[in-house]
């Protein structure tokens, strides 16, 4: 059975009496050193006893520690004595200490006795051993692969797309082992004990999470100051662990790319986890001392599971960006409420007694979890309707499986608790936030070198260094001393560096540089908290006021307007423009009509559409920020039904995920044979890009009625012309967006789509297409 709660957000250590032990490190309680037998009078004693008696040194014993680390701010033990005292007092009295081994202490100085030594009192005769705690160390190994799953998914590696649910796996552990512990102290003592389980939270989350706000606030001011306007919200959000609902009201994507990744964007699980330790132990207070039946208990819990499950099914719109299922409390609590009605069926202390065919069926349902784990990861994305909610619910219950495993004493349970799994399964809770800023500011500042081996590997490396100097010199400390025990040892370090700072440098000396670097980190992130680049033109703004644009000219019935072509626009020659040479087309001039053309794309077309309409004027365009092509699927068999489709169709939707063929046959289903449907391809980097790219290179080849947009080709070699994501475009950036859309659309209105290919496709420059893309393995 657990004697501490400490499972929480994402990778956190159960601390048990005995794994405590084992993660920290070996700064033990004080030695205790005890004079005694001092020579007594007497002429005897004095002739015999010439030398004194050794101190004697009673050294720590197990249980002795186990006593420590179930209560980390307990004080220290230690023995004093009014009179001196022989050893067989000394031994006597150990004994019959309540609650205490009668095992012998060590005693430093006196020889093993070669005969079993006659027991000298009831206490020592009569006591046996006590029975040490299942520390469940398979536990861990669910931590870290689960950590790693969600580390590999942050850095958009596309064989594991559906790396999100390990962040699932973690709720689930959660909601289990914290359940777990407070109904074994209700059974115990009839209460839950709110205030211990609520300050041993605060214990295990606050200080590891708030050195990483700290560092990373002021990381960003120096390294990405064009992020210092979104950083005061997105800390009220960590501070307050309300950042899940923030981040679905200020319409931050979870799945899909819209400028520099946000650095607090992975917290909204800690939030979601924060506000179920609140809720959760006053519901369960109430369920225990209302419904004594264990049976209507695991009923309650599961209904709650499902009723959370519904809530998703009910919210969720097919085709719509998901995160705001997906970060709320009320939707998401599905993995959370599992665990929990789990605990309820399978208490820890029945599943860590587990034999024989018990516990092989907690192997073999743990199997099965993990393989349905690995399936979901390697092929459910997070645009994939099927997640919402059916996707997640299984990923819960085979996470649920695989918990139970991993608890029982059986051979997977074994199996997950190796060395090097325990090692990260420990530390997961300081990976996990510590990995995403990392790849967030590198994605920020290298946005095209973020997809390089090089760039992963650091984004690999520098979180779990992070994370294992957190749990070293600040977690680990504090969960075996307390808050204030720990503050004030390292108050005194401080006090103290006038005295010793001379006689002992190596001691003092990283104390005082640690002090120096947290003055420091606080200095830059205040200022950069106090002077926000407001006044400046930024990807959001700019997106802003195109959003604007795009919806007041979104009517369904605009009124057609030409425009002749033959002579460059009068945008194009300002001083200053586009870097490139102007194409002339001898050929007869085409009335370009932007009535006759339809725009599906994303944030890319979006932070382009004032040069759209410029460029194609009365173009109808339908642009939003995190738009997946299963989204413009949906979107353009609405509008075919609705009768308001276009002669030409073009769709600009492969920045956010990769893209399929049987995508594309939808959309040329919903249009028909006599419309054509341009594609334009992409510019991302990711490592999805060239898939996407490859993808529409073959629909261009295959289908009669399909037309290539080249954004990639054209916009290489002017990156100037892009934000500092690499993806979108600035102002004139748009511009040239505007003018690669209007040179294909100009193709498309002279000749009419036929049955047959008689041509290859057309660049915008009005050269055959001769640049393909490497079929991603």
């Amino acid at each position: 059975m657990l004697v501490e709660s400490t499972d929480a957000e994402n990778g956190e250590p159960a601390i048990t009496a005995e794994q405590s032990l084992d993660a920290t490190t070996p700064d033990l309680p004080a030695v205790t050193t005890i004079l005694a037998d001092q020579a007594t009078a007497g002429a005897k004693t004095q002739e015999t006893d010439l030398k004194p008696r050794p101190a004697i040194k009673l050294l720590p014993t197990a249980d002795s520690q186990e006593s420590t680390a179930a209560d980390p701010e307990a004080p220290e033990t230690q023995l004093t004595a009014t009179r001196p005292i022989s050893r067989v007092e000394l031994r006597a009295m150990l004994a019959t200490q309540p609650g205490k081994s009668a095992r012998r202490p060590k005693i430093v100085g006196e020889k093993a006795p070669s005969k079993p030594a006659a027991s000298t009192t009831p206490a020592a005769s009569t006591a046996t051993p006590v029975k040490k705690s299942w520390r469940a160390p398979g536990l861990d190994g669910v931590r870290a692969l689960a950590v790693i799953a969600v580390l590999f998914f942050h850095e958009s590696l596309t064989w594991i797309p559906g790396g999100f649910l390990g962040v699932d796996v973690f709720f689930v552990l959660s909601g289990f082992l914290i359940t777990d512990i407070l109904v074994a102290k209700f059974g115990r003592d009839g209460n839950v004990g709110l205030n211990t389980f609520w300050q041993r939270r605060a214990r295990r989350l606050l200080p590891a999470l708030g050195l990483m706000l700290l560092t990373v606030t002021a990381a960003v001011t120096v390294l990405e100051p064009g992020q210092r306007g979104t950083l005061a919200g997105a800390l009220l959000g960590a501070i307050t662990y309300t950042s899940n609902w923030w981040q679905a009201f200020a319409h931050q994507s979870y799945f899909s790319l819209y400028g520099p990744p946000p650095v607090f964007q992975h917290l909204w699980s800690l939030a979601v986890e924060e506000q179920f330790y609140l809720i959760w132990p006053l519901l369960l207070t109430v369920i225990l001392f209302a419904v004594r039946n264990r049976a209507v208990r695991v009923l309650i819990a599961w209904a709650m599971a499902i009723g959370s499950a519904f809530a998703m099914w009910a919210i969720y719109r097919r085709g719509s960006d998901p995160s705001l299922v997906y970060y709320g409390t009320d939707t998401h609590a599905l993995g959370l409420l599992a665990g929990a009605a789990i605990a309820l069926t399978w208490p820890l202390k029945k599943v860590a007694a587990a034999s024989g065919k018990l516990r092989l069926s907690f192997d073999l349902i743990g199997v099965a979890g993990l393989g349905v784990l690995a399936w979901s990861m390697w092929h459910l994305a997070g645009s994939d309707p099927f997640v919402y909610p059916y996707g997640l619910g299984l990923a819960s219950l085979a996470a649920g499986g695989l918990v139970l495993a991993a608890a029982a004493p059986g051979w997977l349970g074994k199996g997950l608790s190796c060395a090097p799994l325990r090692w990260l399964g420990v530390r997961s809770y300081g990976i996990y936030l510590w990995h995403w800023p990392v790849i967030a500011i590198t994605v920020g500042m290298y946005p095209r070198w973020s997809a390089s081996i090089e760039a992963h590997l650091i984004d690999a490396v520098m979180p779990v260094g992070l994370a294992a100097a957190s749990w070293r010199w600040l977690e680990e400390p504090i969960l075996r001393n307390g808050f204030r025990a720990d503050l004030h040892r390292r108050g005194q370090i401080l006090r103290s560096v006038p005295k010793t700072l001379f006689r002992t440098p190596l001691v003092i000396s990283p104390a005082i540089a640690g002090a120096l670097v947290l003055i420091a980190l606080a200095c830059t992130a205040g200022y950069g908290l106090a002077n926000t680049e407001s006044g400046a033109l930024t990807l959001q703004k700019q997106i802003e006021n195109n959003s604007k644009i795009v919806l007041s000219n979104q009517s369904p019935a605009q009124t057609a307007t030409t425009y002749t072509t033959g002579q460059a626009s009068p945008w194009w020659l300002k001083p200053g423009g586009v870097p490139y040479k102007m194409i002339r087309d001898k050929r007869k001039p085409v009335r370009v009509l932007g009535s006759k053309v339809m725009m599906i794309g994303d944030s890319v077309m979006l932070a382009s559409a004032e040069g759209l309409y410029q460029a194609l004027p009365g173009v109808y365009v339908n642009a939003m920020v995190s738009r997946a092509m299963i989204a413009g699927v949906i979107l353009v068999q609405q509008l075919q039904a609705e009768h308001r489709l276009r002669p030409i169709l073009i769709v600009g939707l492969g920045t956010n995920g990769p893209i399929t063929l049987e995508q594309i046959n939808q959309l040329r289903a919903a249009i028909g044979p006599h419309r054509w449907l341009l594609l334009i391809n992409t510019f991302v980097p990711r490592p999805w890009q060239d898939e996407v790219n490859w993808t529409i290179g073959l629909a261009v080849r295959r289908y009669p009625n399909v037309l290539l947009v080249n954004w990639h080709n054209a916009i290489e070699h002017h990156t100037n012309l892009l934000w500092s994501d690499g993806i979108h475009p600035m102002p004139i950036g748009g511009i040239f967006y505007a003018k690669v859309v209007r040179a294909v659309v100009i193709k498309a209105l002279r000749h009419p789509p036929r049955t047959a290919r008689s041509r290859l496709p057309v660049h915008s420059s009005g050269e055959p297409l001769r640049v393909g893309y490497a079929r991603p393995s």
